[in-house]
């Protein structure tokens, strides 16, 4: 692949930009997951994604073009390989490292020892230098704990973090799959202690799997923390080809079936995706069930950042297409209505005795 400048913001893209929890880091609302690269042939990484170098580098300049500035990958992804490719990458398109939001996680097990795992403060500062080394970086823009470890303090972990920052090796810091009193609780920590703020959290959030509005949406609205959302297709279960007459067995949520879906339910979120995808087009192109999915998405106010991944350059222009997908009230409406949390206390109670207090500040 010839060597170029890319320019990282078009006049004519359509993607917008938000600042990431309550900071003054500006990304787009997709950002690129590169979850399927250099899986391999074996384990769960192959049957994510194996892309190599040539083809991650296609799939990262249609993201650079359409506007996407935000990168997300994890050391364990293919055990060093994502991070690697997408490193290499950056510097095959000749991108400025400025220009681009580089994110990383850190926790899951890098080698066979008791201490290669977790987010120990000894876990956290090796896998940071092997990190840059592999992104071929001297910053992480946002440094993510990828998972609770609950055989580490949390302060251990926070101090580990803030000092990379001190450093100036990381920039911004976040979690992932946190519950919601985990999150509240580092956030305590991070005051009381004057460490770096948590600004941001990556979480599973999709219209088959919104568990997240009971208590973690409020508390990220409360705290001004960002949310980026991963696994936006829940699986590719809400592209719709694991719905209906023909679908087949020899695909990879037959082998993979993550996340969880309640398939009783999903089959008639779906039915309705399909009933406003009907006659609707971007671009000239028919919109598909997986773009209302995002759409949605993208529509939700608590969302920063929606993560799409891609194996193949048709996957990844379709994602960036649902950017163009406007839903009416009417349809916003529908899709809640099909796809709403049954209610659960303490959550009815709240809402019964919050309402004559509702309106009373505004």
């Amino acid at each position: 692949m010839t060597t170029q400048k890319l320019p990282y913001i078009h006049e004519d893209n359509r993607l917008r930009y938000k600042a990431l929890g309550d900071s003054g880091l500006f990304v787009s609302e997709l950002c690129l997951g590169t979850m399927t690269f250099g899986g391999g042939d074996e384990g769960i990484w192959g049957l994510i994604g194996n892309l190599q170098q040539e083809q991650a580098d296609e799939l990262m300049k249609i993201a650079l073009e359409a506007g996407i500035n935000f990168i997300d990958t994890a050391n364990v992804y293919g055990f060093g390989a994502s991070e690697r490719i997408v490193g290499q990458s950056l510097k095959n398109l000749g991108v400025r490292r400025e220009d681009v939001v580089l994110a990383t996680k850190v926790l899951g097990p890098m080698g066979d020892g008791p201490n290669a795992r977790g987010a120990s403060r000894g876990h956290i500062m090796s896998e940071c230098k092997a990190s840059l080394a592999r992104l071929q970086t001297d910053y992480i823009d946002l440094y993510q704990i990828h998972g609770f470890d609950p055989a580490t303090p949390i302060e251990e972990t926070l101090e580990a973090l803030n000092t990379l920052v001190q450093q100036g090796h990381v920039r911004y810091v976040g979690l992932s799959n946190w519950a919601a009193w985990q999150v509240m609780k580092a956030i305590g920590i991070t005051r009381a202690r004057h460490l770096c703020p948590i600004t941001s959290l990556q979480a599973y959030y999709t219209l088959v799997g919104r568990d997240l509005e009971r208590d973690i949406v409020p508390m990220l609205a409360s705290e001004k923390v960002g949310l980026m959302v991963w696994s936006p297709l829940a699986g590719g279960y809400l592209s719709g080809k694991y719905e209906g007459p023909d679908v087949s067995e020899e695909n990879r949520r037959a082998r993979f079936d993550f996340p969880p879906v309640n398939r009783e339910r999903g089959s008639e979120v779906i039915r309705v995706m399909r009933e406003i995808a009907d006659g609707k087009q971007v671009d000239g192109e028919p919109v598909s069930v997986a773009q209302i999915a995002l759409a949605w998405l993208l529509h939700q106010k608590p969302v920063t950042s929606i993560i799409v991944g891609a194996k193949r350059p048709d996957q990844l222009k379709a994602n960036i297409r649902a950017t163009g997908v406007r839903l009416s009230d009417d349809e916003l409406a529908a899709l809640d209505e099909v796809s709403r949390l049954p209610e659960e206390y303490p959550g009815w109670m709240l809402e019964r005795q919050g309402e004559y207090r509702a309106h009373a500040k505004e």
